[in-house]
């Protein structure tokens, strides 16, 4: 009874669907059959949206469209869904009987796609297809929709707290980069106990450079103005090492500035579903 639709035409589709339709109302006693017609007849409209601008194919999906037929519909992210959602909004509604029969559909349609992301136990999805769907309050007053909204944003609190946690020990780390190992790793590297060091791990011989000696004082201004991108030039690596540490840690500072700025404009106000 199902017909291989995906690969039509939109004029082969057509003539599908008005098949479908007129099958439908010969078989429309045979309650298997029938749903087999419609799960064919929604799969078809999932595919070719524009069809269902023809008056004989809105009628057909106000009218006869069931609502366990959206149960059997698999859904890979939420696009597909808001697509359907954006099929069954684009009907031209002549009575208040349509729209209310739309907007039941459109409420099952949430429900089913949520439940199914939430066996899955992709909440982000869930989240996202809330934070996408047109879902006015009269639709979230459903109590399976009303349960399903809190738990996505229960997901979305805990991963606003989760990524504050890792960003709060980033920056913690960080100071601990900037105040003390980055100086002390400058001074060994202008100094030359670095190389040494690497040279007897290695067992290699590094090209001799010259060499600079900071006190612990000088390390820590130049890590402080490197991490800030100030770059006063005063003190400069002339080591490869010492370049290769001062490049590190003004990338680092670079992303830092980010992550703060971050913190400060989004990350600290979780994204809203309504």
């Amino acid at each position: 009874m199902k017909r291989n639709t995906g690969k039509a035409t939109a004029a082969e589709r057509k003539v599908v669907l008005r098949e479908l339709i007129e099958q439908y109302e010969e078989i429309a006693r045979d309650t298997e059959s029938a749903r087999q017609v419609r799960q064919s007849f929604l799969q078809a409209l999932m595919n070719e949206s524009e069809l269902v601008t023809e008056t004989i194919f809105a009628d057909f999906l106000v009218q006869k469209l069931q609502p366990e037929d959206f149960s059997r519909l698999h859904w890979e992210d939420p696009d597909q869904v808001i697509a359907l959602c954006e099929i069954l909004y684009g009907f031209q509604f002549s009575s208040e009987a349509q729209v209310q029969q739309i907007k039941a559909q459109v409420q099952t349609l949430l429900r089913h796609a949520l439940q199914q992301f939430e066996q899955q136990g992709d909440f982000e999805k869930m989240f996202l297809l809330l934070h996408l769907a047109p879902t006015p309050a009269s639709l979230i007053e459903e109590g399976e929709l009303f349960r399903l909204r809190n738990r996505a944003y229960l997901y979305e609190t805990r991963r606003i707290q989760r990524i504050r946690r890792f960003l709060y020990a980033y920056l913690v780390l960080y100071v601990v980069l900037v105040i003390i190992v980055f100086p002390f790793l400058f001074i060994n590297a202008e100094n030359g106990a670095l190389q040494n060091k690497i040279e007897q791990t290695a067992e290699v011989d590094m090209p001799e450079e010259r060499r600079q000696f900071f006190s612990y004082a000088d390390g820590l201004y130049w890590s402080l103005i490197t991490a800030g991108s100030i770059g006063y030039g005063d003190i400069t690596p002339i080591t490869q090492v010492g370049r290769i540490i001062a490049a590190t840690l003004g990338v680092m500072g670079v992303i830092t500035v980010g992550v703060i700025a971050g913190l400060i404009l989004e990350w600290i106000t979780p994204r809203r579903l309504d």
